[in-house]
């Protein structure tokens, strides 16, 4: 802009304006998107996201809290019970955490009720994650023994297990099949005249799923909301998997809007509800990606990725890795056409005074300035993000440390004033020779350094290990440097300079070169590439 403010004049600046403005607009793609009302409303929940997430951990608390005050095993597996129902839509590893609790009370109690039903919660968290082979494994190990009460719950295990498989092999037609088959077989073993008024809905719509028969699962389906709706319980427990249900049946029925419509319902209940393992996001991302709305996919699919990473769901993020060379491409689609418009926008300019030419290869040339600053862009927020947690760590370490000595002179301070006012100078003397008098504790300043610095490269002796011989490679206790693995510390915190490494350490120069070189003896590489090996230790 400088550059165009002193080539042009005020009036030429404003020709210049009103001639980009009908170029933009001859070249502006047409976007009359019909706005969906749900669309706006997700947007709204996604940026209140952490809100329910804390409103989640808050619940969860209370439960802790009484887990507390459990005075028997029964109440004690109860409220583990409630907390992994849960942790499971929420936080996988927690979950984990309470099942093992609860494995462990079934054995101390030998409640083989306990135990079964904990195994099944189990298999299928472990298929919701994309642990296929655990969760198989303990539905087969459990099979012949699972008791009257609880041969539904395994025999819903058993579904989502195969369905989850179905779902995850879907690009793969053989494997697909099978598992539609052993669907389809689990399925047609339903008796329709036995099935739940409720949850039997649902359970048909799975069977028409297999089958393609879409009409009739639609209805199934449709069945299965409205039963819901005049349950609140029910409503806030299975909406989202019933307004994904939906989706998918509009999908196949080529409703597109309504599919839109549904899955971004689905995503705010479970956002609402902070469930965090959930497949609708993905998919709507993909289906704007399918519309070019690319801002709003982009948008959607950051959030379903950080919810498949706060989870920890394997599966999940194996499904939106699939999506990222989508948006990938649709980023090259739009350079593209960012190319095609200015080619158009090239050839109207060249019909134009020599004024405008020169605005144009002005233009180009930062557009393309703008392109390569793109590519590096990661880069430097990566190291400025890794130069910021550094300057934080240190910071925090030296303030600290500051106001810790500060507060020991000043207690220094009050012993000598006391002891000159009271006339005990000998006391006076013997303090001021005597250790005891020491202001600044050498050893736990040092602690301090190791404990700040092993927080930033937590992997920093094992690094080095690496470059050592293995018989001289360093064998220390959790957060403890010792004095030649503190000399490369200070040198990877950029503190070459060796007067100043001895000062901070206490050792004379030649001390800290005696260090130095007993480490490069041991080392497998060339002495010479150590010290630059050493700065690429936790680098971005």
């Amino acid at each position: 802009m400088k550059i165009i403010e002193i080539i042009f004049s005020a009036k030429e600046r404003k020709l210049l304006m009103l001639w980009m403005v009908i170029l933009l607009a001859s070249c502006q793609e047409n976007k009359n998107r019909k706005e969906i009302p749900e669309i706006e409303k997700l947007k709204n929940a996604v940026l209140h996201k952490e809100e329910f997430r804390q409103k989640k951990e808050n619940q969860l608390h209370i439960q802790k809290e009484l887990l507390k005050s459990a005075k028997t095993l029964e109440q004690r597996y109860q409220i583990n019970q409630k907390i992994i129902e849960m942790y499971s839509g929420f936080q996988s590893d927690s979950a984990f955490v309470y099942i093992s609790r609860n494995l462990a009370l079934a054995k101390k109690s030998g409640q083989q009720e306990w135990k079964y039903e904990t195994l099944i919660t189990e298999s299928r968290l472990l298929s919701a994650t994309g642990l296929f082979v655990e969760a198989k494994s303990i539905l087969d190990s459990i099979r012949p023994n699972v008791p009257e009460s609880r041969i539904f719950n395994y025999n819903s295990a058993e579904e989502g297990l195969y369905n989850n498989l179905y779902d995850y092999s879907n690009r793969n037609r053989e494997f697909a099949d099978v598992y539609r088959k052993k669907l389809l077989h689990y399925y047609n073993r339903g008796n329709g005249e036995e099935l739940d008024p409720v949850f039997g809905n649902l359970f048909l719509y799975n069977k028409y799923r297999l089958e393609g028969n879409w009409v009739a699962a639609k209805k199934s389906i449709d069945g299965f909301i409205e039963h819901i709706r005049e349950d609140r319980n029910l409503s806030e427990n299975f909406s989202a998997i019933a307004y994904y249900c939906k989706a998918n049946v509009e999908k196949n029925l080529g409703n597109t809007a309504l599919q839109e419509k549904y899955l971004a319902l689905s995503s705010i209940q479970d956002i609402q509800r902070a469930t965090t393992e959930n497949g609708s996001m993905q998919e709507l991302s993909y289906l704007l990606y399918q519309k070019k709305e690319y801002d709003l996919a982009y948008f959607f699919l950051n959030s379903a990725m950080d919810d498949a990473v706060f989870y920890n769901a394997r599966f999940r993020s194996f499904q939106i890795s699939q999506l990222q060379p989508i948006i990938g491409k649709a980023y090259n689609d739009q350079i593209n056409r960012s190319n095609d418009r200015l080619k158009i926008a090239l050839t109207i300019i060249s019909l134009m005074i020599f004024l405008l030419a020169v605005v144009i290869y002005l233009l180009i040339k930062n557009l393309r300035e703008v392109n390569r600053a793109r590519k590096n862009l990661k880069t430097v927020n990566a190291k400025l993000h890794e130069a910021n947690r550094i300057k934080e760590e240190y910071v925090a370490f030296f303030v600290q440390q500051s106001s810790l000595y500060l507060e020991k002179f000043e207690q220094y301070k009050k012993q000598i004033s006391l002891r000159v006012a009271t006339g005990q100078l000998k006391k006076l003397e013997e303090m001021l020779k005597g250790k005891k008098g020491d202001i600044i504790n050498l050893n736990e300043f040092y602690q301090n350094f190791d404990n700040a610095f092993l927080r930033i490269y937590p992997n920093f002796v094992k690094e080095i290990n690496v470059f050592l011989k293995p018989e001289d490679r360093f064998t220390l206790k959790p957060g403890i440097l010792n004095n030649e693995l503190r000399i490369f510390a200070l040198i990877r915190l950029g503190i070459n300079d060796t007067q100043q490494i001895s000062g901070f350490l206490r050792y004379t120069v030649q001390t800290i070169y005696n260090y130095k070189s007993k480490v490069k003896q041991k080392m497998v590489i060339p002495s010479d590439d150590f010290e630059s090996k050493i700065m690429k230790i936790g680098a971005i």
